[in-house]
């Protein structure tokens, strides 16, 4: 009996390559729908936060300025899920500003930031950043950096993680019944030290 396979031919191969890319382009646009979709996500809960912040600014020990974890304690909101993947988002970093009325909120989940954005246009157009985690040792593609506090009582660091001036001092008068404004009036509850941090920061093309 005579064979007549030969392998396949140009019409099988054209067929397999156009299976391939079909396959390919709805993976593709699966994937940066999704992603879109979790954006969208991490926009409308910061954009959540912000009037949750400003509709009771009142309740914050500074009025001005008031972070995700101040309001988690305030019960106010609950905790943010991390829309790109596990644990929350960051209530440390996570802050509304309210200045002349105008509140305008930073808001980290993960590696992205929206970065002190103003929700009175269309919150689609707010930008969102892809950043690293801070660290010390300045690196070639940092391009971002900040003094980040902590404080030390018998001579290790209280808090797990360095954190910014306000929040921290939110921290120290939740923990021992005070009411600082700034780290420099900190004296009696612990030794104030601080850092500075770099990071890497880029816009995300959406």
């Amino acid at each position: 009996m005579i064979n007549n396979n030969k392998g396949f031919g140009k019409f099988e191969v054209l067929t397999v390559i156009v299976l391939l890319m079909v396959i390919f382009s709805y993976l593709l646009y699966s994937l940066l729908g999704n992603t879109k979709q979790k954006f969208d996500t991490m926009k409308k809960n910061a954009v959540s936060f912000s009037k949750t912040v400003n509709a009771n600014s009142n309740t914050f020990h500074n009025t001005e300025v008031a972070y995700l974890g101040e309001a988690i304690d305030e019960k106010l909101i609950g905790s943010v899920k991390n829309p790109f993947g596990r644990g929350n988002c960051s209530e440390s970093e996570s802050k509304v500003v309210i200045e002349n009325d105008l509140p305008r909120v930073t808001f980290r989940c993960g590696k992205y930031l929206i970065d002190n954005a103003s929700f009175s246009t269309n919150y689609h157009k707010v930008e969102i950043y892809e950043v690293s985690d801070w660290h010390e040792k300045k690196q070639a593609n940092d391009n971002d950096k900040q003094v980040l506090y902590n404080c030390k009582v018998k001579g290790k660091e209280k808090y797990p993680e360095y954190y910014e001036e306000l929040y921290f001092v939110s921290r120290i008068n939740k923990d021992y019944d005070s009411s600082h404004y700034f780290a420099s009036s900190i004296n009696d509850e612990c030794k104030v030290v601080s850092k500075t941090f770099y990071r890497s920061k880029k816009l995300v093309k959406e």
